[in-house]
């Protein structure tokens, strides 16, 4: 008989589907502002980005939405379905 995490191994290797995302949105937020974002302080829920910084960050990505748009799209095309807000 089989042990159960031998059924298991094969989902160790997966990534949560918006990981590509989450890194996308880490890295246009770290261009725009100038500071490092790890991608495990963004979350994508419902087409919004939620960034977890500092509220100085928050409001210069604001003030530069635009830019932060543009890098995020060029660099992941599809993102531009995916993500249509940033908070």
């Amino acid at each position: 008989m089989k042990q159960i995490h031998g059924f298991l191994d094969k989902f160790l290797k997966l990534t949560p589907p918006n990981d590509a995302i989450r890194t996308a949105v880490a890295h246009a937020a770290s261009r725009v502002l100038g500071v490092p974002v790890g991608k495990e302080k963004v979350q994508v829920k419902n087409g919004t980005a939620f960034i977890d910084i500092s509220s100085v960050a928050k409001n210069k990505l604001r003030i530069e939405r635009s830019s932060f748009f543009e890098v995020l799209y060029e660099r992941m095309p599809k993102a531009r379905e995916l993500v249509r807000d940033l908070r």
